[in-house]
């Protein structure tokens, strides 16, 4: 087998695992069965190490880091979300989030399904190591934030059953929204400098920047509701929807409603 064809099997037996640990998910949380949920977290894993050869792999066929181009881009992020929540999943408590999460994963990998696979050669201006930490911990600021959103619509759900007790998932929401607002943060000072480095402008206002800085301000809005105005619950969960969806916007729509400078290598 070629590593082309390697690396396409990888893909596909990774979005199964995810596709197949969702269902377990859902089954475990509508009987309330515990082992249900530990097996779709057994798959989930191996759904992930499935990503990470993936990964891997593409990195060794690149010889660049695994996420230039867009289809590397969108692998790596359904990386790192699913890394993320395995590192909550290791309590019981929190595994039920995957009926949430995991169909983001899904749906990164669905859409990968649909970009180009070509490896590109590195652009000289992307060999930079202030470029790969802009990109690497603004991902790691959009994962993080993903736990914040499946943890707000488990707040939603739960907090409509009587005898459910949904605070836990509100208080998950508010420790990962802090770790996502610092990674996000680095990831635009990080791009920021960069920029000035390569183009002599520290900001250019391209809506993909533009994007990523009303992001930046819903992430801060968010903590600040929290912790000056007292958000706790319902308001705070609706406002992390929203800045899970100027996420989705900000990587997808732009993409394709706005014409731009920022964008992946390919």
């Amino acid at each position: 087998m070629s590593l082309e064809n390697l690396e396409l099997a990888l893909f596909w037996l990774s979005s199964a695992s995810y596709l197949l640990a969702w269902l377990y998910y859902l089954a475990g949380w509508r009987q309330s069965s515990a082992a249900r949920l530990r097996i779709g977290t057994l798959v989930l894993l191996a759904g992930f190490l499935l990503n990470t050869a993936l990964v891997g792999l593409r990195w060794y066929r690149a010889d660049h880091v695994p996420f230039l181009s867009a289809f590397e881009f969108v692998t790596f992020f359904a990386f790192l979300v699913a890394l993320a929540f395995l590192l909550y999943a290791r309590r019981e408590s929190n595994r039920a989030l995957g009926v949430f999460l995991v169909p983001v994963l899904i749906l990164l990998m669905a859409y990968a399904a649909f970009l180009n696979r070509v490896i590109e050669p590195e652009i000289q201006i992307f060999n930079s190591g202030l470029l790969k930490w802009h990109v690497l911990t603004t991902l790691f600021g959009y994962a993080a934030w993903s736990i914040t959103f499946a943890a707000s619509i488990c707040f939603l759900y739960l907090e409509r059953k009587p005898g459910a007790k949904p605070n836990m998932f509100d208080r998950m929401a508010y420790r990962s929204a802090f770790f996502a607002f610092c990674f996000l943060t680095l990831g635009i000072v990080t791009g920021s400098l960069w920029s000035d480095r390569v183009f002599g402008q520290l900001w250019f206002w391209d809506p993909k920047e533009t994007w990523s800085f009303i992001t930046w301000l819903i992430f801060m809005a968010y903590l600040h509701a929290r912790y000056t105005l007292e958000w706790r619950g319902r308001r705070a969960a609706i406002l992390a929807i929203v800045g899970f969806a100027a996420v989705i916007f900000t990587y997808v729509g732009v993409d394709f409603l706005l014409p731009q400078i920022h964008g992946m290598q390919s």
